[in-house]
């Protein structure tokens, strides 16, 4: 089953870098010494199969146009990497691409998601992009609602999208 996409489109409005929690900090992969191996270890927390190689990597991030280490974020918690999010600017369709949100399961719940959500505007925002997307699977619901939130909307181009989409609402809206 494809993936879920989201759309957004930049509302014109000066967005500011938010405020990181006193025991965080906010790093890109080319800050750790380890990054490669420190983002394998978060995103094996849902977004693998498992921890994977490097090669993974390389396939996921390295290999998809415009991809830019600069935008490769993470959260430090106490000196820990806890959770990544990249965004990817293409500069030439002023379309950006959010990829890869994850968060290591001992640490959900803190709001990093959210946190992360603002930093991708904020960054999407200082990269001139006009709009931007997201793709996510139907059992992401955190997720789904985290990017509702900051101004995501549900792709519904296609029956396959309208349908799907309109039970996870209607899901959403009963809880």
């Amino acid at each position: 089953m494809p993936q879920l996409i989201m759309r957004w489109k930049n509302d014109g409005n000066p967005s500011k870098l938010p405020d990181m929690p006193e025991c965080c900090s906010l790093v890109n992969i080319k800050k750790l010494d380890d990054g490669i191996d420190e983002w394998l270890d978060i995103v094996s927390n849902g977004l693998s199969n498992g921890r994977e190689t490097q090669e993974y990597y390389t396939k996921l991030m390295v290999n998809w146009p415009h991809y830019n280490p600069e935008f490769c974020f993470f959260i430090i918690e106490n000196e820990n990497p806890v959770a990544t999010l990249t965004v990817i600017p293409n500069y030439e369709t002023k379309e950006g691409y959010i990829h890869m949100v994850a968060c290591k399961e001992e640490c959900r719940g803190k709001g990093y998601g959210s946190l992360l959500n603002k930093i991708a505007i904020h960054t999407l925002k200082e990269q001139g992009m006009e709009t931007a997307y997201l793709t996510t699977d139907d059992w992401r619901i955190p997720a789904i609602k985290s990017y509702l939130r900051i101004g995501f909307e549900p792709d519904v181009s296609n029956d396959d999208f309208k349908t799907r989409w309109t039970k996870i609402l209607t899901d959403l809206n009963q809880k």
